[in-house]
């Protein structure tokens, strides 16, 4: 009879362990993604006018002490996209804190809630409502207007063009940016 509790035994030991494992590993993952971000940053609901409708954004301002930040606007590529995208902009707007550099996005229309629907949109449409973002920016007290940029990806790569030829910003961040895909 003693023999059929050992194999019982053993199966305990190795789902205690297994256990004890899971947890001290989980445990390091979530301390390492502690330790790797910073959370200085306060982040902000905003609301932009632009001609009929209102953008919902996000404002993502370092908690550094200064009053002005320079501010990185982010442009959405192609497809439906919240003002984070899916949290996906967050450890770069983390780095754009730690470099004194307020984060500007908004909800796509027709995403989260905001109005509209982003099939809809031209490139100049997207252009015109960056613009209109960059604008409502500069007439902040703790934003830099001589320090605004622009970060894009994608098919972002048509609509930064746009926006730095009508509106002065200091630089443009274009991450794989769409070209013409009938060349």
């Amino acid at each position: 009879m003693r023999h059929k509790t050992e194999p019982r035994r053993r199966g305990l030991r190795i789902a205690v362990w297994s256990l004890v494992a899971v947890l001290l590993v989980g445990t390091g993952l979530v301390g390492a993604v502690l330790w790797q971000n910073s959370y200085a940053m306060d982040e902000r609901r905003v609301s932009i006018r632009h001609g009929g409708h209102v953008l919902n954004g996000v404002l993502a301002v370092p908690r550094d002490g200064r009053e002005r930040h320079g501010l990185v606007v982010y442009v959405h590529g192609d497809g439906p996209a919240d003002a984070t995208h899916d949290d996906g902009y967050k450890p770069i707007w983390e780095a754009n804190a730690r470099a004194g550099y307020a984060s500007l996005s908004w909800d796509k229309p027709g995403v989260a809630g905001a109005p509209g629907n982003w099939l809809d949109q031209s490139m100049d449409d997207r252009a015109d409502e960056t613009a209109a973002a960059i604008a409502w920016a500069r007439a902040r007290p703790d934003i830099d207007g001589d320090r605004i940029g622009l970060w894009g990806a994608s098919q972002a790569g048509w609509v930064l063009p746009k926006v730095a030829a009508r509106t002065p910003v200091s630089f443009v961040v274009a991450v794989s940016p769409a070209i013409n895909w009938l060349r």
